[in-house]
This record gives structure tokens, C-alpha cells and sequence, in this order.
């Protein structure tokens, strides 16, 4: 587990590295909800790699769909009350066609690292003293989601998009199975270019 989170953290610091030269298209920052009652929050910079656009005849109406693959660096947390808070470091790579009108669908995966802290745990020493002691585990996530949304910059001029993010998040600790996670995100990505 811990060569895993090194290796994550060298591809984080290469990306983060490389975001110099590669300036982010967009700044995301949005709710999210753990079984959507569990408040938290995510921020991250949204990277293009690949951009292209298809024309489509459609009933002698031309559209044209744009296309791309990008990379989304996240860092974010959750809060569920006197069960456990998680904090998360969650790359994620997507797929987003977008129609001209600005309506768009993406669909997404994410690895990363989330540990989590658990409060008020404490523990019985030698001398029968109770003391309070720090908790948490680490865990080795992964994200699969489909979002929608509206860019409001292809009709009003706003360079903002506004979007609703479903996914699941499956947290695997060692050798354990997976534990699951629904995870409803609402969110604004602001335009930088």
C-alpha cells in the first residue's frame, strides 16, 4: 500500500509540475454529498489533452459535437458526522462531447488516495486509564461517474458551466474488498480560456 501511494504521489507531483507549462482550461469547485447527506467539498483544474469536433447532418440541420479527453486533478473531503471524516486526493480522466447549444455529457474514472480520520475513539492502557486516541485508515480509491451539464458560455457569454455528477466511489484498504460510496456532486467549472 504504501509503494501504491508513493507511486500515485510522484504522478501527482509530475502533473502539478507540468501544469506550468500546461495552463488549466478550467477551475472547478463543487458540493459534494456521501450518500448525498454527508456534506463535503472538491476543488480542481481541469487539462485538455485531446480536442475535436465532428460535424452531423441531421435532418438537413448541420450540428457540430465537440469532443474531448481531459485530465482532472481533485483534492476534496467529506464529513459524516460522528462517523468518520474522509479527505481525498483523486485524479480522474474524462470523456466529454458537447453540443452547441452547450448542453454536455461526460463520462469519467479516478484513482486515488483518501484517508480518513475518526473521532472519538479511545482505548483501555495497562493501567485501566481511558485515553482518547487518533484513528483513521488509508485507502486506495477509485471514482466511475457520468455528469451533465449546461456551458453557459455558448449561449450568454458567461464563461461558466454549471454540472450534476453521480458517481460511485469504491475505497479498498489492503487486502479487504472494496467498500462503496454514492457520491452526488453539484458543481461550477469557471472558464479560464
Amino acid at each position: 500500500m504504501k509503494k501504491l501511494i508513493i507511486i500515485i504521489s510522484f504522478v501527482c507531483v509530475s502533473v502539478f509540475t507540468n501544469a506550468q507549462i500546461l495552463k488549466p482550461q478550467s477551475v472547478s469547485i463543487a458540493y459534494i454529498g456521501e450518500a448525498i447527506t454527508h456534506p463535503g467539498m472538491k476543488i480542481g483544474l481541469n487539462y485538455s489533452f485531446f480536442k475535436w469536433d465532428r460535424q452531423k447532418n441531421n435532418k438537413g440541420a448541420e450540428k457540430i459535437i465537440d469532443y474531448s479527453i481531459d485530465f482532472k486533478p481533485c483534492i476534496g473531503f467529506y464529513y459524516h458526522k460522528s462517523y468518520q471524516t474522509g479527505i481525498f486526493a483523486l485524479p480522474e480522466l474524462s470523456f466529454t462531447w458537447k453540443k452547441q447549444g452547450g448542453s454536455f455529457t461526460a463520462i469519467g474514472v479516478g484513482v486515488g488516495y483518501m484517508r480518513t480520520i475518526i473521532p472519538a475513539v479511545y482505548e483501555l492502557d495497562n493501567d485501566t486509564n481511558i485515553r482518547k486516541i487518533k484513528a483513521g485508515n488509508n485507502y486506495l480509491v477509485s471514482n466511475y461517474y457520468i455528469a451533465w451539464g449546461k456551458d453557459l458560455s455558448k449561449k450568454h457569454k458567461i464563461p461558466l458551466e454549471i454540472f450534476i455528477k453521480p458517481h460511485l466511489m469504491v475505497a479498498k484498504m489492503k487486502e479487504q474488498k472494496g467498500i462503496g460510496y454514492f457520491i452526488l456532486e453539484l458543481g461550477l467549472n469557471y472558464k479560464l480560456r
